[in-house]
């Protein structure tokens, strides 16, 4: 792919895959990919982005898809968007910090992973309903009915946590929150959301907007 691409000037690979179903990936300095007819798509283009342009980690923590000690405990990972707070006064972004703020900072993490919970618990669930149609060779409508609830759910349950973010008095402000990395105890993330935590439209946060920048910059310059 390489080889190809290379006939033209090029700095970034974006994989755009035909597909309806949710999904998508990215490797530091190597290619993103990403489904393109998906309700996420313009989500997961700018998530996935973020790891392959600018090295970003994923900053969310309970998903069904999360990796289990991808981060070794006691070891600070060198993506510049979630740290292990060995040393909270020498914090990777203390720069950005909102100034007085707690570390780490303190928010409604309980009720949030409560709330989340269920969510994954009804969403494994549909997804199961899903592949069992499938298999059985069940009518494209049944189908295609399964698909559009959980796509609803997703839609409500995104919809849900972005009003529940918004309403914490830490929302917009940067500090350490634990959760992150597909870690819910020992890993820091520097915002309550960003793109790199969460579905939706919404924008980096404060810490991964410098980190794109200074990519931009090493290119650029």
């Amino acid at each position: 792919m390489r080889d190809i691409a290379a006939h033209v000037p090029y700095d970034a690979l974006v994989i755009m895959v035909n597909h309806s179903r949710y999904g998508g990936g990215g490797i530091y300095n190597f290619f993103c990919t990403f489904t393109a007819h998906n309700q996420w798509s313009e989500y997961l283009l700018l998530h996935e982005f973020g790891h392959s342009f600018s090295g970003l980690a994923d900053e969310y923590y309970s998903s069904s898809t999360a990796y289990n000690d991808f981060y070794p405990p006691g070891i600070e990972p060198t993506e510049p968007n979630i740290t292990a707070l060995l040393d909270p006064t020498n914090l990777k972004w203390k720069q950005l910090l909102t100034q007085g703020i707690e570390i780490p900072t303190p928010w409604n993490k309980k009720e949030y992973d409560r709330i989340d919970s269920i969510y994954q618990k009804r969403r494994r669930e549909l997804n199961d309903i899903i592949t069992r149609l499938k298999k059985e060779h069940a009518p494209e409508s049944q189908i295609n009915a399964a698909q559009e609830e959980a796509s609803a759910h997703s839609r409500k349950f995104a919809s849900k946590m972005d009003n529940f973010l918004k309403k914490s008095k830490y929302a917009g402000k940067v500090g350490a929150f634990e959760g992150a990395g597909y870690s819910s105890k020992g890993l820091y993330r520097p915002m309550l959301d960003c793109i790199m935590f969460s579905k939706g439209k919404k924008p980096y946060c404060k810490v991964c907007e410098q980190a794109i920048i200074k990519i931009i910059e090493q290119y650029s310059k």
